[in-house]
């Protein structure tokens, strides 16, 4: 059932994107294992903002292809500390994130209200 509305989900891109780049500095985990906390949240963020949603800077993105690119997110958080080989505590926060992530793809609403796809639609 999707019941989380666009709006809600664009606030939860960018706190969960800022949290996951600042997860290596709340766990201390060496430079070398941080890298991939870094690179995920950035990504999750520059996607954001092309994102045809209500907190989308330039609208580019179609709703449907950010959950897509979320899904991928959540499977990189719930796979990548395993093939890295990172710290225990580095994994069970990557995957409670991870699978938190999957959660907000299956429930979310498609399609946002206001956005520009909504006006094209309306010409």
């Amino acid at each position: 059932m999707r019941i989380i509305p666009t709006s809600l989900h664009g606030i939860a891109d960018y706190v969960v994107g800022l949290f996951v780049i600042a997860l290596p500095f709340i766990l201390n985990l060496e430079v070398s294992a941080s890298w991939f906390f870094v690179v995920i949240g950035v990504v999750a963020i520059s996607y954001s903002l092309l994102t045809d949603y209500e907190f989308g800077v330039v609208r580019v993105l179609p709703i449907l292809f950010h959950l897509f690119l979320d899904a991928v997110f959540g499977l990189l958080l719930l796979l990548g500390p395993w093939l890295l080989d990172l710290p225990q505590n580095a994994r069970w926060s990557s995957n409670v994130i991870g699978a938190l992530a999957l959660a907000l793809v299956a429930t979310t609403k498609i399609r946002a209200k206001g956005t520009a796809a909504t006006h094209l639609k309306e010409k």
